[in-house]
């Protein structure tokens, strides 16, 4: 699933203040690397169904804060799978 530009952009003022990760995203026509805050990374993967890694360690949303984004070496939004379809 393609990602929405909406998605990339800030609501308002005070998101404006959030610090913002390199992301790379995969979707079926490869890789982009776009700068996105922590929320925005959160809402990317709830509406695109995808998974986020950082460092290759699969991480749950829910989960995911500031201390672990700054530390990462890698942040990846993958396309999640199914299986049996």
């Amino acid at each position: 699933m393609p990602l929405q530009k909406g998605v990339m952009h800030m609501q308002n003022e005070q998101e404006n203040n959030l610090p913002t990760y390199t992301v790379t995203v995969a979707d079926q026509t490869g890789d982009t690397q776009v700068q996105m805050t922590r929320p925005e990374i959160v809402a990317t993967a709830t509406e695109s169904k995808s998974w986020v890694f950082i460092d290759d360690r699969l991480v749950n949303t829910s989960e995911l804060d500031d201390a672990q984004l700054n530390a990462a070496d890698a942040i990846r939004l993958m396309p999640g799978l199914v299986g049996g379809q």
